[in-house]
């Protein structure tokens, strides 16, 4: 009874013994992400999760991983000590607006805010290019903070799942793991999307049925 059990809550390891995957073997898989007819999502917290724990990441990713997690903070020290060093203090106010913008670049709240993201962002950059040729201070030192918090949060993420991708595409054992956790997808070319336990097929999203 003892082995019947560590048999079952045995993990799969082999994409033969995933339930519900698209493709049959891990070659397939391999062959069709590379002709550009498949690709490989994971999910964007366990992918930084990961890089910053060095899991199934280099070193030089996980560096640079905690370098861009603390350069939003280093970019608010900086100004603040821009205001501090030009007596700006009504600057000071801005703070509770780095904290805000921080939120919302956030690459998950693309869905929450959509266009007012964006808006904020070319805003963002609008405003950084007119101070440069404006020569206004205050509002280099503010845009160039917020496009640097912007910066971090958009690239932190990339390199991250970039990362955990790639590896996936190296490493069965681990596509299995992320696939059993619902943390991996399966994206087609022509719009179908697979997940562990439903599917998206035709723009209708099918729930699997666990009983079968």
């Amino acid at each position: 009874m003892e082995n019947q059990n560590e048999q079952k809550e045995q993990k799969p390891k082999r994409v033969e013994e995933l339930k519900n995957f698209p493709f049959k073997t891990f070659s397939e898989l391999k062959k069709a992400s590379t002709e550009g007819v498949a690709n490989v999502g994971v999910d964007r917290g366990v992918a930084l999760q990961w890089a910053q724990n060095g899991i199934y990441s280099s070193s030089w990713l996980r560096t640079q991983a905690l370098f861009l997690a603390f350069l939003p903070f280093i970019a608010a020290i900086g100004f603040i000590i821009y205001a501090i060093a030009t007596k700006s203090w009504l600057l000071l106010l801005a703070l509770p607006v780095l904290l805000i913008c921080f939120f919302i670049f956030h690459p998950s709240s693309a869905m929450i805010f959509g266009f007012i993201r964006s808006g904020l962002i070319g805003l963002v950059f609008i405003g950084l290019a007119w101070s440069l040729i404006s020569g206004i201070g205050w509002l280099t030192a503010l845009t160039i903070t917020l496009a640097v918090i912007w910066y971090a949060q958009r690239t932190i993420y990339r390199k991250a799942i970039n990362g955990l991708t790639l590896a996936v595409l190296e490493h069965e054992d681990l596509l299995c793991l992320l696939w059993s956790g619902r943390a991996l997808n399966i994206g087609f070319y022509n719009g179908n999307s697979y997940w562990s336990d439903w599917k998206t097929e035709d723009g209708q999203n099918i729930h699997y049925d666990d009983k079968k």
